[in-house]
């Protein structure tokens, strides 16, 4: 009879405590990532409370791992190592629980992570303002030209044509 107990079920195990492999193998023979690249990525997190935006925290991400390279490792290999490290309170408990569900994929895990902090409710509710965007009494054209410049740019691709957000 198997003598397992449930407090050996309820404890993690060291496999599920280390950061998922990405889907590229690391050709390096050693690398490190150092507390001053992990301390970068901090100074930017995404805790997935208020009116944060995905998109914008996923560009900044992105655009950071683009001024870093590790020999013999694939960008794609670093935003899996470094991902995490950029995610606080709701945001790192989202990443722990979906993270298998993506297949070592970093494109699954883009989506699925704007898309439970970014979701299509919020997507028709931003398409509808830039729809039925007005100047508003008082408002010079720049300051309305930023405002709906800034709602065009808050988010995912909205399908709207140049021609009619001019």
């Amino acid at each position: 009879m198997d003598q397992t107990t449930l407090f050996d079920y309820a404890t993690p195990s060291g496999a599920e405590l280390e950061p998922p492999s990405s889907s590229q193998a690391i050709l390096a023979v050693h690398y490190e990532l150092r507390p001053s690249l992990i301390a970068m990525v901090k100074e930017n997190p995404f805790s997935g409370e208020g009116g944060e935006n995905p998109y914008t925290h996923l560009h900044d991400f992105e655009q950071l791992c683009s001024c870093i390279h590790i020999q013999g490792m694939r960008r794609v290999t670093l935003k899996w190592k470094l991902f995490l490290f950029s995610l606080t309170g709701k945001a790192r408990r989202w990443y722990s629980r979906y993270v298998g569900s993506v297949d070592r994929e970093w494109e699954k895990l883009q989506a699925k992570f704007c898309l439970t902090y970014f979701p299509i409710s919020h997507v028709a509710r931003l398409r509808r303002e830039i729809l039925i965007f007005k100047q508003e009494e008082k408002e010079s054209l720049g300051a309305a030209w930023a405002r709906i410049t800034n709602l065009a740019s808050s988010g995912q691709d909205l399908a709207i044509t140049e021609p009619t957000l001019m």
